[in-house]
């Protein structure tokens, strides 16, 4: 089935070399570990069943003809999962050829599709034994066909199957990628396939007529829905950008939103053709040209999508985009979007910094009561310049946050939110240890000096010790 040679450099024609494929299998098992995750690995097999069902949409006006209905299921015994969709199926000669053909993708020159090189149907390799499609077209038999992961010579061809095939409309296709290393296999759940389906997919599913469920055998079924960006109150940022490239227009997509309140894990994410590529901060070649980098793209209140269209193409597993002018293009375009977010977010920066002052002025407060028990002051962080660290008027303790050596001791995230440190824990321990001393004076002024001296001490690392439990305890809260 593959183009194998125990002879790899036997010449074809006089004075020249051919290249050829001494273990394809090697080779195909390789490539497929660059797959990270089982999800994404079934993506691969969702994404088939929805090219095949574009194939329907654009047929059908922008719109399917019926309903498109994908279910999997997972089958804990077996260690295996099937994808199964009603839409137009395969003929026997397209299903042995999608599997012995290597590099020669019928989506290719399909605009509408991400498929560009066939192998996406040998993505079973990174975790599974076997893949085995059941597949029926209308003008073709029902037909099943196995591939087992070590096997590229007599691998059995497509057998009949006298049976209708499972489907409301009688064609289709089923995929089961069995056989799953028991590593790869433990963490997969009906909500962890749902999740990366409503991510990956996201701007599929939301169209009328499409519906994917997954389920394991006695169980209720989960429904992938699609993510709503209008339920988030925050700022919208729209925008189609235009990149010229060869003489052609290419349309690009941009909605972001910057959210009152960090919603649930959503970052922004490249799309190729209703696919998603990654998150923004993680596509590593992008990154490398962007200014602002993760202060931008992971900020927790960032969401949306950037769909690239036809611009770019991505690599073999789909997790980046190929090299190229329009690749270079696509980033030069966003950069000006990214300024324009960030100048955005700093309204949000400077809400959650004062959050996050208020609820660790909160924290030296209960440190201070904790320790010096009789204390009657007030802890106020302020911003009142950089002369002197601490005033104290009329019970207040007031701390300067602009002071040099407390801002050299305040960690700044990479989304510019302010975060104690170790060091900035020991600088307050040492402010508030001398003012609780001060405060006990009927206490100590019958102390020696070193007694006194070992006593604010004690107080300074009780001090520091409780600020470290309280911040974290805050936090986890």
């Amino acid at each position: 089935m593959f183009n194998a040679s125990s002879k790899p450099f036997a010449a074809k024609t006089p004075g020249t070399i051919d290249l050829e494929i001494s273990d394809p299998v090697l080779m195909l098992n390789e490539i497929a570990k660059r797959y990270e995750t089982t999800e994404r690995v079934l993506m691969e097999y969702v994404d088939n069943a929805l090219d095949d069902a574009e194939a329907l949409f654009r047929e059908g006006g922008q719109a399917y003809p019926y309903p498109i209905r994908l279910d999997i299921t997972i089958d804990r015994a077996r260690r295996a999962v099937s994808i199964q969709d009603n839409c137009r199926g395969m003929t026997r000669r397209t299903l042995e050829r999608v599997v012995s053909h290597i590099g020669e993708s019928q989506k290719r020159g399909q605009t509408w599709v991400n498929g560009r090189f066939g192998f996406g149907v040998h993505a079973f390799r990174a975790a599974a034994t076997s893949v085995s499609f059941q597949t029926r077209h209308e003008l073709s038999s029902h037909h099943t066909l196995t591939v087992p992961r070590d096997q590229h010579r007599g691998i059995k061809e497509a057998k009949r199957v006298d049976a209708p095939f499972p489907t409301d409309r009688g064609t289709g296709c089923i995929v089961t990628v069995a056989g799953f290393a028991s590593d790869w296999f433990q963490s997969v759940t009906v909500g962890s396939i749902r999740a990366e389906i409503e991510h990956h997919f996201e701007r599929l599913i939301a169209r009328p007529n499409l519906h994917i469920a997954v389920h394991e055998p006695n169980q209720p079924s989960q429904v992938c829905m699609a993510f709503d960006y209008a339920a988030i109150d925050g700022i919208s940022i729209q925008h189609v950008l235009h990149v010229n490239y060869k003489d052609g227009d290419f349309p690009v997509v941009v909605y972001c939103k910057i959210a009152a309140e960090p919603p649930a894990k959503r970052p922004v994410s490249f799309f190729a053709r209703d696919r998603r590529i990654g998150d923004v901060a993680e596509i590593k070649s992008f990154m490398r040209k962007s200014r602002h980098k993760t202060s931008v793209w992971s900020h927790p209140n960032l969401l949306g999508y950037i769909e690239v269209g036809n611009l770019v193409q991505p690599i073999i597993n789909r997790d980046d985009f190929v090299r190229s002018r329009s690749r270079t293009l696509l980033y030069e375009t966003l950069l000006p979007i990214e300024a324009e977010i960030k100048k955005k977010l700093q309204g949000v920066n400077e809400q959650q910094r004062e959050q996050t002052f208020g609820q660790f002025e909160e924290v030296v407060q209960q440190a201070l009561a904790e320790v010096v028990a009789d204390s009657n002051l007030d802890v106020a962080f302020v911003t009142g310049g950089e002369e002197r660290r601490v005033t104290v008027e009329n019970g207040r303790l007031a701390i300067n946050t602009m002071h040099p050596d407390f801002q050299a001791r305040l960690r700044i995230t990479r989304q510019g939110n302010p975060r104690p440190s170790d060091r900035l824990y020991a600088y307050l321990a040492s402010i508030l240890s001398v003012y609780g001393i001060s405060q006990q004076t009927a206490h100590t002024k019958k102390l020696n000096p070193e007694t006194k001296i070992d006593l604010q001490i004690e107080m300074m690392l009780a001090l520091e010790m409780q600020l470290r439990q309280l911040q974290k305890k805050a936090q986890r809260g």
